[in-house]
């Protein structure tokens, strides 16, 4: 397929395109985009991140397009910041997470649709930091919201990966599980817990048929664990170098990461014949 006929282009943000933590966006990288919107290429993100966290990048590169936040379990309008699509735990699912899965040294959040988290309390320093970061309250169990979208334990390695495990192993059908190691400044890890049909590869699918787009003319790129099925699904996915081999297995080309402007270099060289010479 001519790389001119992709009609949908989605990306992820951290360590695709730009550096993990950061909104930091070269003016090559939003020259670029804007040069494929003007050619009628529908343009978003794909992201982990929460839409307070995606909001400020959705405005600069002038995003028009739905915007996929929480690795896919939301859709957002980015005019207006009203959820288009959220796909939520299912009750069974949360019945079992909430009554099987506990554990004294891990913290447990539950994120609802408004981007709000609920915790019945916080002992880990990943879980404070969450906290000063994102709204949240804290109650009782059966007092969090009737719809959430995810649970997000934070703790030490080993029984983040050991409740991964068990969840894997027990619960059926298998939700989609995202295990994040430690950030900067903080030991403990993450994991997330969607339900089954929430993921980017799966909202992607549902974002081009929005848009009346074939799934041929979808072009993705990402190099994260929740970027698996996104790269999978798409007609052409693109993963970054150094990302994890199961990841890079997925994609059909590797290209280099935010530090190079890989994302905006890519595009320019099989879209915008001459934008390089014009932007360097």
């Amino acid at each position: 397929m001519k790389l001119s006929e992709y009609k949908l282009i989605v990306t992820d943000l951290d360590g695709t395109l730009v550096k993990s933590g950061t909104n930091d966006l070269a003016e090559f990288t939003i020259n670029i985009i804007s040069s494929l919107r003007n050619q009628g290429i529908f343009f978003t993100l794909a992201t982990g991140r929460s839409w307070r966290q995606t909001q400020s990048i959705a405005l600069t590169l002038q995003i028009k397009s739905p915007v996929i936040v929480q690795s896919g379990a939301i859709i957002m309008n980015p005019f207006t910041g009203d959820v288009i699509r959220a796909t939520p735990l299912r009750n069974e699912l949360r019945y079992r997470l909430e009554r099987s899965f506990q554990s004294n040294s891990v913290d447990l959040f539950c994120l609802e649709e408004t981007g709000a988290y609920f915790a019945t309390g916080i002992k880990t320093r990943g879980g404070v930091g969450l906290a000063n970061e994102e709204p949240f309250k804290i109650g009782e169990l059966h007092e969090a919201p009737a719809t959430i979208i995810k649970y997000l334990y934070i703790g030490p390695e080993s029984p983040v990966k050991q409740l991964a495990e068990q969840i894997r192993k027990m619960i059926k059908p298998q939700p989609n599980l995202v295990l994040w190691p430690p950030e900067s400044g903080c030991d403990d890890w993450f994991l997330e817990v969607f339900d089954p049909m929430a993921s980017k590869g799966q909202a992607v699918k549902w974002l081009a048929e929005y848009l009346q787009v074939e799934q041929e003319q979808v072009m993705a790129f990402g190099d994260g664990y929740n970027d698996i099925d996104l790269l999978g699904w798409a007609g052409l996915g693109v993963s970054i170098e150094g990302a994890p081999p199961v990841v890079i297995s997925q994609a059909d080309q590797v290209i280099p990461g935010p530090e190079s402007a890989g994302v905006a270099r890519f595009l320019s060289a099989r879209f915008l014949i001459g934008v390089n010479q014009l932007y360097l």
